[in-house]
């Protein structure tokens, strides 16, 4: 069993790409995105421009700057919690989206702003209030799992996927009992889109995505004992019971944060990790790295293309993530098919 599902996730082909040059080859590619994210925008600017102009300057630092690292936050977070979750259920369609960790932050803040708890999107109510039901939402999926007899990690992601929607259906009566200024509010807010931040605003990002990034990357034999089921990772020495929770739950707060800060980003903890074992294989040593660097290039991409495709007006981040992660799973789908065809 335990072995079967392992093999669900080994999506890669016969040869993989040099990892160190994956590295260098993503940091510099992300690197120009954020370059780019910089400079560009409703009025875009030239290095000169920075450099010898001191309100071009303080709108660069004090506004596109925080911007910009917000969204590398964001793709890179989401990424790795999607490499999290993937280990643990051992199923790469397993993120935050399917365990109902975002739908329940969402549901949270969909409340604050249809009954008057928040006045707008990205207000620190909403956030709060996304935060709060991310919190809740990690409790009641624990607390359901842990009252089903023999819980396995299957049960566990199979209550997270009633969970969810059953929060989507809850949200569906909030929004039809929102009037047109609130139903836009939500509507707005559930697209998913990187807001102009303060530094003050990115300090709980930065640990949440470090102390996830520090667990996982420290942790890859665990993680790589995960895929292969909880009765070969206990014969190896893994307290699995422990583990699970305390990855389950420090990804879920990095959850919280995102949805608390950006709304609903969806399709980067899916696609991202299965590009990543694509490249490198499903070594956790190595897709932990890649999939830091490929989500937050994702991200920045996606916001800087809702800065300029339309501008002045923005399109949220989150639709382009949609939009470009839509397609490329299906392309994903479809390769894993084929490749387990000619092995068998």
């Amino acid at each position: 069993m335990g072995r079967q599902q392992g093999e669900a996730l080994k999506v890669v082909p016969a040869r993989h790409f040099p990892f160190s040059y994956l590295c260098w080859g993503f940091s510099i590619l992300l690197f120009m995105a954020m370059s780019g994210s910089l400079l560009a925008g409703v009025t875009a600017y030239s290095p000169l421009e920075v450099i010898r102009d001191i309100e071009v300057r303080e709108i660069v630092v004090q506004l596109r700057l925080p911007r910009v690292l917000c969204a590398a936050l964001v793709g890179g977070g989401l990424a790795l919690v999607g490499v999290a979750y993937q280990a643990l259920f051992r199923n790469y369609l397993a993120s935050p989206f399917t365990l109902g960790i975002s739908s329940g932050a969402a549901l949270f803040a969909s409340a604050a702003l249809v009954f008057g708890l928040a006045s707008g999107r990205g207000g620190f109510d909403v956030g709060l209030c996304a935060f709060v039901g991310a919190l809740v939402s990690i409790g009641v999926i624990l607390a359901l799992a842990s009252r089903v007899r023999y819980a396995d990690s299957n049960s566990l992601l199979l209550i997270g996927i009633v969970f969810s929607f059953f929060c989507s259906s809850v949200m569906t009566l909030i929004q039809y009992l929102a009037d047109y200024t609130q139903l836009f509010q939500v509507t707005r807010w559930m697209m998913g889109g990187i807001s102009v931040v303060g530094w003050s605003d990115l300090l709980l990002g930065v640990v949440c995505v470090g102390v996830v990034t520090g667990w996982l990357w420290s942790r890859p034999q665990q993680l790589d004992l995960m895929l292969f089921g909880d009765d070969l990772a206990s014969v190896k020495g893994l307290d699995v019971t422990r583990f699970s929770r305390a990855t389950f739950v420090l990804s879920s707060f990095l959850v919280g944060w995102v949805v608390a800060q950006c709304g609903i980003i969806g399709f980067v903890g899916i696609v991202v990790p299965a590009i990543a074992r694509i490249m490198v294989g499903v070594a956790h040593a190595r897709v932990v790295p890649i999939s830091l660097l490929l989500g937050a290039l994702l991200v920045v991409s996606c916001d800087l293309l809702g800065r300029v495709v339309i501008a002045p007006f923005e399109v949220p981040a989150g639709v382009f993530t949609s939009v470009i992660g839509g397609p490329v799973f299906i392309a994903l789908l479809l390769v894993s098919t084929k490749h387990r065809a000619r092995v068998l």
